[in-house]
């Protein structure tokens, strides 16, 4: 188990940065960030970007020197690389996550790209009302945002039939991709039910003005500053306590 730096020489907010990984897990690499004091904000899903400034006294603290080629190559033999593509961030990785097969890996991702990734399986809506946040109510208990297989459709087609189900066709509304769940799944068990190794849930959001009323019947308003406790559990959940930090 190792942690490992290349040399700064990425540009940004004029200076340039390093990439620090583990080649062991995320926790030993949020273990050795904690300890010489890097904060939680630098990680990028399975990296920390880290100062100039800060290199010398990494590498004195054990942080291993390789050329950044290899920075890439080290996360992808240890399993712990994470893609994304440009205006993504990993907001948060959960290796062996509960709810899939032994093995899996959920990668929660927010994004400002205008279109889904591949292999998106599940399309769901997250309808802003001022403050209010419309979910309902699952057949299995709990609650959860509208949301709908693709089957073989395009992932906007059946974002466009969800919206049709949610607000009818005379509320317009404009949606935009939020971010999406991707689960890695290598090694499938008989019950799980989705496209290995990769499949995608990708959420929308949009806003509906004034104080608009469905008339559809679909689910009900909750607050979103009161709604952690009922939707923490929800994979999607990061993704939707994001909103705060989008500009709308």
């Amino acid at each position: 188990m190792t942690i490992w730096i290349d040399p700064p020489a990425w540009p940004a907010h004029g200076r340039l940065w390093s990439h620090l990984v583990s080649d062991a897990s995320y926790d030993e690499l949020h273990d050795f960030a904690v300890a010489q004091g890097i904060p939680r904000r630098g990680f990028e899903g399975d990296h920390y970007d880290v100062p100039e400034e800060r290199y010398a006294a990494l590498v004195a603290a054990g942080a291993q020197e390789v050329p950044g080629k290899e920075i890439v190559r080290i996360l992808q033999r240890s399993g712990l690389r994470i893609q994304k593509r440009k205006h993504e961030k990993v907001i948060r990785s959960i290796p062996e996550a509960s709810w899939l097969p032994p093995g899996s890996r959920a990668d929660i991702i927010t994004s400002r790209q205008p279109e889904p990734p591949a292999n998106t399986v599940v399309v769901r809506l997250a309808l802003l009302r001022g403050p209010d946040l419309l979910v309902l109510e699952r057949l299995t208990g709990g609650l959860d945002l509208p949301s709908a297989p693709v089957g073989s459709l395009d992932p906007r087609d059946a974002l466009g039939r969800l919206l049709t189900v949610v607000v009818g066709e005379q509320t317009a509304v404009a949606p935009q991709l939020l971010g999406y769940v991707r689960n890695t799944v290598p090694d499938p068990d008989a019950d799980y039910p989705w496209p290995v190794p990769k499949a995608c849930f990708a959420v929308w959001h949009a806003e509906l003005g004034g104080r608009v009323e469905l008339d559809t019947g679909v689910g009900q308003w909750i607050r979103r500053d009161r709604a952690a406790e009922s939707l923490t559990d929800r994979h999607w959940w990061p993704l939707v306590a994001h909103l705060d930090e989008v500009p709308r």
